[in-house]
């Protein structure tokens, strides 16, 4: 039993070979924008070493680190868009640093949910 503790310590060190090539924040998490009626498209977004399925999902780790994986602490973007009314319904859950973390929140349009949310719902 030692042994498979000591190579699982060695193993961990030759990934993390320094500091700055280990992940601080580990998150898994599901995102998903539907827009108006229309199908859901989902990606999954893994943090920490950023990927899963998410287009952007080195920005979209970025953001939520500042926010601690709360997206509704997230203060938005300034911008400008238009008044087109075409609701785009957002949807996010899964665990960030291992707590349960959801966001769920309907925008009037792309462009202000891209101003509310940057790249975690830019799918």
């Amino acid at each position: 039993m030692t042994s498979i503790k000591i190579v699982g310590l060695v193993a961990a060190a030759l990934l993390c070979s320094s500091a700055a090539s280990c992940p601080t924040t580990t998150a898994n998490l599901r995102v998903a924008v539907t827009a108006g009626e229309g199908a859901p498209a989902t990606a999954r977004l893994t943090c920490g070493w950023d990927g899963g399925t998410h287009p952007k999902a080195a920005a979209a780790c970025a953001l939520l680190t500042t926010v601690e994986g709360d997206l509704a602490r997230h203060p938005g973007e300034r911008g400008a868009c238009t008044k087109e009314h075409h609701p785009h319904t957002v949807s996010l859950s899964g665990t960030w640093n291992g707590r349960n973390v959801s966001y769920l929140r309907t925008f009037g349009n792309r462009c202000v949910m891209l101003l509310a949310t940057g790249a975690v719902f830019d799918l």
